[in-house]
């Protein structure tokens, strides 16, 4: 049978062997063979090249998730086949009954933790409902940590240093410190906005 072999980087590692002791218990609770999913159980770097290399055979395909340079890496160096992804945009809504400050430390870390990888938010949706409450300090957030906030009409209504965004934008991974945010009515149109 096939099997998946997940590699976390360094700073997510205590994360991914949560993912996977919860994966390896949903998968015994259901009686899927054991081994169908396993870890890398090293942050060392020189497990890529091991995996890129194929595993003497033992590995059919690469999907590589992470920063452009480990995508770069893996479709130059793999000698198996690879499933590669290059841009991503993701995504922060922020919902009406939202905790603000939450929001905020959330919205800050999303974006600022490692502005060029693309796990980093480049767009931010607020709801309708609270943007009187949650727009303005999720804004000056953002610009307080070094942050440019392109913005609609809502956005650049409530800080004046938002600079107005173009549709462009609400599509581009900018890899830096520069994020979009806009005013939605509901999760409705949140969806909507990130499936465009």
């Amino acid at each position: 049978g096939n099997a998946a072999i997940l590699r976390g980087g360094s700073e997510s590692f205590h994360s991914s062997r949560a993912i996977f002791e919860c994966l390896e218990e949903g998968m015994a609770a259901a009686n899927l063979p054991d081994g169908a999913v396993q870890i890398v159980p090293t942050t060392d770097r020189a497990a890529v090249g091991e995996m890129l290399k194929g595993l003497d055979g033992n590995l059919d395909l690469i999907i590589p998730r992470g920063g452009r340079s480990l995508v770069e890496r893996v479709q130059n160096e793999a000698r198996v086949p690879v499933f590669a992804h290059l841009d991503g945009i993701c995504h922060v809504y922020v919902d009406r009954d939202a905790d603000l400050t939450m929001a905020k430390e959330i919205v800050v870390n999303a974006k600022m933790r490692r502005t060029a990888i693309c796990g980093a938010a480049e767009t931010v949706l607020i709801d309708k409902g609270a943007a009187d409450k949650n727009l303005a300090p999720v804004i000056a957030s953002l610009i307080e940590a070094g942050c440019e906030v392109r913005g609609d009409n809502a956005s650049q209504a409530a800080d004046a240093r938002v600079k107005p965004a173009t549709d462009q934008d609400y599509g581009t991974e900018f890899l830096d410190a520069i994020i979009s945010i806009a005013v939605v009515d509901d999760v409705k149109e949140a969806m909507d906005h990130i499936s465009k």
